[in-house]
């Protein structure tokens, strides 16, 4: 006697690709027959080499199941409604200036409300030591911790904490800075930050410049009809102070990794100038991975680039969990 529940009933689309299934399934061909055809009813028999119409193919249950494991449920990416409290490495490399900047980020997320602590960055391995860096990251402590709130696509959308982190910098930062910081250079970055730091709302400019905030916060939460998706992206580059277009394809990989995540990739080129036709032109390449259950970011690998008078510029950027 053979049980149901031993073996499942596949649906079949068109021609059978016993071929296919084989290798799907791992599963000799000559044994997929033999096991629908002792499952099967009488109108269903397969020959053993003909290809043949069936509106149902019986299938062991354990190999179906494994197979499954293997595959992302769903084409579509949501955003993660979990409390959570993550620490992210991230490294930043400047390829065409042979520069990299490291640094840690504590990540708490509670639905669409995210709050950012960053540490401090470390430059080529080593902590700042120029007197303008130090100057900068000191002053860049105040923007912290930062409250920020996310649309449904995972995208920065809102300072949440404006009037906190105004009110830090105008009693606590500014002051200590103002006086320890002297000098005709120093007083001018200093009038320009509390500019900034005064209506900050009016300067998130500074986030979307920032190469670990467009990555981070970048659209990924969406649904790819047939595991992909077309789209753009702005990216700063700071060399030459200009924004370049990336025409992108987002590819959501239908296996989950030999890690068990969920991998999208990243592809695209840069888009076309209006005005001006280039002759080389830079690209995108990243690959994200969630986890598999609450769909949390897990790493950030890949790299950015566009030419500038012939040279190219080139960023690349990891962002992992630690």
């Amino acid at each position: 006697m053979v049980l149901e529940d031993s073996y499942i009933k596949l649906k079949i689309n068109g021609l059978l690709n016993l071929e296919a299934l084989s290798k799907e399934y791992q599963i000799p061909k000559e044994e997929i027959i033999k096991f629908h055809n002792q499952h099967c009813k009488i109108g269903e028999i397969l020959p053993l080499y003909l290809p043949k119409y069936v509106p149902f193919l019986y299938l062991p249950k354990k190999n179906y199941e494994n197979r499954n494991s293997e595959f992302v449920k769903s084409n579509a990416l949501q955003y993660p409604i979990v409390v959570s409290q993550k620490k992210y490495g991230v490294i930043i490399k400047y390829l065409h200036s042979n520069t990299q900047i490291h640094f840690e980020v504590d990540i708490k997320r509670n639905g669409h409300l995210v709050e950012i602590n960053k540490g401090k960055n470390y430059i080529n391995n080593a902590e700042v030591e120029n007197i303008i860096e130090k100057l900068f990251e000191k002053a860049e402590q105040a923007i912290y911790p930062l409250k920020i709130s996310v649309d449904k696509k995972g995208s920065f959308s809102k300072i949440e904490n404006e009037k906190e982190i105004k009110e830090r910098w105008e009693e606590e930062y500014f002051p200590k800075l103002k006086e320890y910081y002297v000098g005709e250079t120093a007083e001018e970055i200093l009038k320009k930050m509390d500019l900034t730091f005064r209506n900050l709302k009016s300067k998130q400019i500074y986030f979307s410049q920032s190469v670990f905030y467009k990555v981070f916060f970048l659209p990924v939460y969406q649904s790819y009809s047939d595991y992909s998706k077309s789209g753009s992206v702005d990216f700063y580059f700071a060399n030459i102070q200009s924004n370049k277009c990336f025409d992108l394809k987002y590819t959501l990989d239908k296996k989950y990794t030999r890690g068990n995540k969920i991998a999208l990739r990243i592809s695209g080129n840069e888009a076309d100038d209006e005005w001006v036709k280039k002759a080389e032109k830079g690209n995108v390449n990243w690959l994200y991975k969630f986890q598999k259950d609450t769909h949390d970011l897990f790493s950030i690998t890949g790299s950015v680039s566009t030419f500038d008078i012939g040279k190219e510029l080139k960023i690349e950027v990891q962002i992992f969990e630690i």
